[in-house]
């Protein structure tokens, strides 16, 4: 647990030395449609979740051999598997950076997601690589590659 800690603030320590300036009002916009996608997707509102998400969304995940594009059955099949693993009790983002060029933004951040499998916490960090569009006056997430955050703790397995 200790090390979960120190992991944890090592990691909180970082990030704000890698974004040691506030978001602009320009790149506020994207960042607030992200945060609160995620939180859509931590609280399983997949309804509210899906106006997040552009048609043309692209999908890359650590665990996946290759792209993913969106479509209604490859979002059924992931809201079963979420439903299946283990309920965030709380999460916490950290943006490293927000690069917005006209209506697209390219987003690096960290999110600490807390779930409670049995009687411990467990902390897990991932770090995101979002590309959003613009679409009228609403943020969308066109394509995204994530990965789970590399800590000391894991080298020591």
């Amino acid at each position: 647990m200790r090390s979960t800690t120190l992991a944890f603030m090592a990691i909180s320590m970082l990030c704000s030395v890698a974004f040691g300036q506030e978001l602009s009002e320009e790149q506020m916009g994207p960042w607030k449609a992200l945060e609160t996608q995620v939180g859509l997707y931590m609280k399983r509102d997949w309804e509210e979740h899906k106006k997040y998400i552009h048609p043309k969304a692209i999908d890359w995940w650590f665990k996946h051999p290759a792209p993913i594009q969106t479509t209604d059955k490859a979002d059924r099949y992931f809201q079963i598997v979420e439903e299946h693993a283990d309920k965030a009790i709380a999460h916490h983002m950290v943006p490293v950076s927000v690069v917005v060029v006209g209506d697209v933004a390219i987003i690096n951040a960290y999110v600490h997601v807390l779930t409670k499998p049995e009687d411990k916490a467990v902390e897990t960090v991932y770090q995101l690589h979002n590309t959003w569009k613009k679409e009228g006056n609403q943020w969308q997430l066109l394509a995204t590659c994530n990965s789970i955050a590399s800590t000391s703790e894991d080298d020591d397995d």
